[in-house]
């Protein structure tokens, strides 16, 4: 079935990188919300992307998707077809920070830290509060630890809040991100 195909039959894999970006267009309530909130997102989710002896792997932080952790909403390191698995994805795109190998895997390192030490989901989309993590504030934390502001002070108010939020779009926007690929599903 068409609606079934993953993006990840068009990804090059050979193209990947340790430490890369991720980010996804989704389908849940989430993704309509930052939609809803950002009239120029362009993807509602990012993760970090790590390689392992399983193969390539995508650290995040996501409301909902549970199943695999015992129902706990904590930090996830997914497969990359189960991250952008159909139901999950509809659109990819794969940015590079231009900094050297070294700190990408610094990075990794602290993104895998952090994935051991599960790390809940931050509902209270809280950056003052390192404690919880929503993703685009666990990109954020774990690219600080080698001195590096992804979203280049942007940030945003969000309704109901009183405090403010980083959108993916604030951390895709960075000057210094390199387009790798992107993709979407075909209609």
């Amino acid at each position: 079935m068409e609606r079934e195909a993953s993006l990840l039959a068009q990804v090059d894999t050979g193209q990947l990188r340790q430490g890369d970006l991720v980010f996804r267009m989704g389908y849940g309530l989430e993704s309509r919300a930052v939609v809803a909130a950002d009239r120029d997102a362009m993807y509602s989710h990012v993760g970090l992307l790590v390689r392992d002896e399983g193969g390539w792997r995508v650290l995040h932080a996501v409301p909902g998707e549970s199943e695999d952790t015992g129902g706990e909403e904590v930090l996830k390191k997914d497969s990359l077809p189960l991250y952008l698995r159909y139901d999950r994805a509809c659109a990819v795109c794969v940015l590079r920070y231009d900094t050297s190998e070294d700190a990408l895997a610094e990075v990794c390192r602290q993104g895998l830290r952090l994935y051991a030490e599960r790390v809940p989901f931050d509902h209270s989309y809280d950056m003052a509060d390192s404690s919880r993590l929503y993703c685009t504030e666990f990109v954020t934390n774990v690219f600080r630890t080698i001195g590096v502001d992804l979203p280049e002070g942007r940030s945003h108010h969000f309704p109901l809040l009183d405090h403010p939020i980083v959108y993916p779009l604030d951390i895709s926007s960075n000057s210094r991100l390199e387009e790798v690929f992107t993709l979407s599903k075909k209609k």
